[in-house]
């Protein structure tokens, strides 16, 4: 089959290839000339070989700065053709949605190349042309966008082309939110890894910027003022696979607050919250009570124990002002550097530290004792409103004393102090260390479990976690939207503090969509504060359907850790597989959805049958593998793992395409249930909506066709039908299309 399995960007001719390729698909068409920018005709052939990719990217760099509305994009790509031939292009970028964009050039090796910015209209006629030629739709995703069309170039075998081009685009706020999309998908160019990417959004003049937010790819964030932001996204031998966004939000005051909604018709919709301060209130911290509580048993003995102290250092030497703080070392017994919390003065931290550096590593562990003795020293405090933490580092399990993990829970939890809100943060050093106990504590505590892999540095990873939460602004948070919305099914929950530099980012469901007003409290000092944002909106229909994915991730993090502590409840595991099944997210009972063999239907077959799975088979494994979670050991390298796991599922910040056998697109769910083989001989993938249900009223749709291309016309189609050629759509409550290659009578 003569097309790529999705849609490029960067269309390509092979002009010298091998016999094979050659007899496969027909003659070369001639070598237009460099000034005559185009795509092929209905119908020419177009030379890409597949197996290993011709031309890949070898790079992609974005660099923007936002200033106000307009932002000033620049774009560098470097291309090699890796076949032994010479290879001619015809560059097409979908230009960003809605984008105004103008002083648009392109340069190919330094020279300026001419080219064609062209509207949606045209632009659609060539979508149209492509689809049709290449026998792949993935361009209709851009389907209601501009294009610039750039002239043919020839790359010669083994060399590259670097293409730098820039333009300006008008960014339409919605409310106090700002959108910024850039088409970043190297998976339309090339088959292969990019070998770097880079993407640098420099936001300037944006006065009241706390909410700064990417939903598809990991950010790193620098706020350099009050009004400006860094946000930069890097990767190695990766094919980022979806556009890249940022929102951020520009609303005047302490802490901003913005939401991202989706809701389709018929179901309860689904936000996102995002919470962050400006950089001013950063002068007014949360004093605290810290507790430091460091294992110094026989094991923690040698370079281990030295990169331990030397986070414990950091901690002590960037303690605020007015916090208290004492430090503990635990092994066969328990020292106290002091009886009592200390002010976190100059004196006071250089004897803690004096005391640290004395302290030698032998014994046993006793977990239950130094957690005691931890929560006494915050029951002693005279300032019960004052949030309390305990950062407890350990690299074994409980082998003095109490050593059942249970009984250890329950004797915390019994010792709490009274009327006071204690946050444990544990630390797992290396793969010896029961991870249900430090899962469950952090837990129950509010709290965050974290392990640091032999390999990794210790003193890196606890300084880089204490950085982050070191200056609390608001503590004991709780939002409220109402009662009109109904709000529900948060993830966190309870909500965490806020801290300056951070940003909260919780996720939910609601039931009905609407102007809201969001009242976000909290604790300052003993003080509480009140936050109120009137005139936020949920959707009544529509809006960001990556919402729902996040929400969905986070709740099938909560559901396995629920597994892991209370056993495989088939509700449980049902739910997880559900959830796993509707939002195409992976799991550890869903891992498994990959295409077995055997799987072709013939060209044109319409029947749709489940070849690949059904649901009773999928909650039979499922069970399987909940049974297995619950009684796998608590220490080890898998365990630890399995742990982190299910902290980045809990934890998601962003949405990414899985690597499994399901999509969610607009709103729709759908699975590759089997191959089917194209007219032409090549291999298709048949995508079914997963609401689909047998005896639904369905229509058989030609690819390529006159209604194939009507179709396009329904609001949300073109992201369905970018799927696949071959495809089965649900558009009403029963009735469906599907899309097949095989002639239609």
């Amino acid at each position: 089959m003569c097309s790529f399995r999705r849609l490029f960007q960067l269309h390509l001719r092979i002009l010298a290839a091998t016999a094979v390729l050659v007899a496969a698909c027909g003659a070369p068409p001639t070598l237009a000339q460099p000034s005559e920018p185009r795509v092929p005709a209905l119908g020419s052939p177009v030379f890409v070989y597949q197996v290993s990719p011709t031309v890949l990217v070898a790079s992609h760099t974005v660099d923007a700065v936002v200033e106000g509305r307009v932002a000033q994009v620049h774009v560098t790509q470097v291309f090699r053709n890796q076949s032994g031939g010479v290879a001619e292009g015809v560059y097409i970028f979908p230009l960003p949605e809605d984008a105004t964009v103008r002083d648009l050039q392109m340069t190919v090796n330094g020279e300026v190349l001419e080219g064609r910015l062209l509207g949606r209209d045209e632009a659609r006629r060539i979508y149209e042309q492509i689809v049709r030629s290449q026998r792949d739709p993935a361009l209709l995703e851009y389907l209601d966008r501009g294009l610039f069309q750039a002239s043919v170039f020839p790359i010669p075998p083994g060399e590259t082309r670097t293409v730098d081009f820039s333009y300006t685009q008008v960014l339409a706020p919605d409310g106090d939110l700002l959108h910024f999309n850039y088409p970043l998908s190297t998976e339309r160019y090339s088959t292969a890894p990019v070998e770097e990417v880079a993407v640098t959004v420099e936001l300037r003049d944006q006065p009241g910027l706390r909410t700064l937010y990417s939903p598809n790819y990991p950010i790193i964030i620098e706020r350099t003022a009050e009004d400006r932001a860094t946000a930069v996204y890097t990767a190695s031998a990766e094919q980022p696979a979806g556009d890249f966004d940022l929102y951020w939000g520009v609303a005047e005051g302490a802490i901003g607050l913005e939401l991202l909604s989706y809701k389709s018709a018929g179901e309860d919709g689904f936000f996102v919250l995002l919470a962050a301060p400006g950089i001013a209130m950063a002068d007014t911290v949360v004093a605290r009570d810290i507790v430091v509580v460091l294992d110094v048993s026989g094991s923690m003995r040698g370079a281990k124990l030295e990169q331990a102290m030397a986070a414990v250092r950091f901690i002590v030497e960037h303690l605020n002002a007015e916090d208290r703080f004492n430090l503990i070392t635990f092994s066969t017994g328990v020292s106290l550097w002091e009886s009592a919390m200390q002010p976190a003065d100059g004196v006071a931290t250089a004897a803690a530290l004096d005391w640290l550096a004395n302290e030698r590593a032998s014994g046993s562990t006793d977990i239950n004792r130094a957690l005691l003795e931890a929560l006494a020293q915050l029951g002693t405090s005279d300032d019960e409103r004052r949030p309390a933490y305990v950062i407890f580092l350990t690299d074994g399990q409980p082998t003095q004393g109490e050593q059942d993990a249970d009984a250890i829970v329950r004797n915390v939890l019994n010792n709490l102090p009274a009327e006071r809100t204690v946050r444990l943060f544990p630390f797992g050093l290396g793969y010896d260390v029961n991870t249900d106990l430090l899962d469950t504590l952090a837990t129950e505590l509010r709290g965050r479990s974290q392990y640091v892999q032999p390999a990794e540095p210790i003193d890196e990873a606890v300084s880089n976690f204490y950085a982050a939460v070191s200056m609390p602004v608001l503590a004991d948070i709780a939002v409220d939207f109402g009662t009109a919305a109904h709000v529900a099914e948060l993830y966190p929950f309870p909500l965490p503090d806020l801290f300056a530099g951070q940003q909260l980012v919780v996720a939910g469901r609601y039931r009905a969509g609407g102007m809201v007003e969001v009242t976000l409290s909290g604790e300052v000092n003993g003080s509480e504060r009140l936050f109120v944002y009137p005139d936020r909106e949920l959707a009544v229909r529509g809006g960001d359907d990556f919402v729902a994915q996040l929400w969905a991730t986070r709740k099938i993090g909560y559901l396995l850790a629920e597994i892991r502590r209370s056993g495989p409840q088939p509700e449980l595991v049902e739910a997880v597989i559900e959830l796993s099944l509707r939002y195409a997210i992976v799991t550890p009972y869903t891992s498994y959805l990959v295409l077995e063999p055997g799987l072709m239907l013939p060209a044109g077959d319409v029947v749709l049958g489940s070849p690949l799975f059904d649901r009773a088979r999928m909650l039979e494994r499922g069970a399987a593998a909940a049974q297995e979670l619950a009684v796998a050991p608590a220490a080890g390298e898998a365990a630890v793992e399995a742990s982190q796991a299910r902290s980045a599922l809990q934890e998601a910040e962003t949405v990414h395409e899985q690597p499994v056998q399901a999509r969610f697109v607009a709103g729709h769910s759908f699975m590759m249930q089997s191959l089917v083989q194209a007219p032409d001989g090549g291999v298709l993938e048949l995508w079914v909506d997963q609401a689909y249900e047998e005896g639904m009223a369905t229509t058989v749709v030609e690819f390529g066709s006159e209604a194939y291309f009507a179709l396009l016309d329904v609001p949300g189609m073109a992201q369905w039908l970018a799927l696949s050629p071959e495809l089965v759509v649900v558009t009403g409550d029963n009735e469906a299309i599907r899309v097949t290659t095989a002639p239609v009578e």
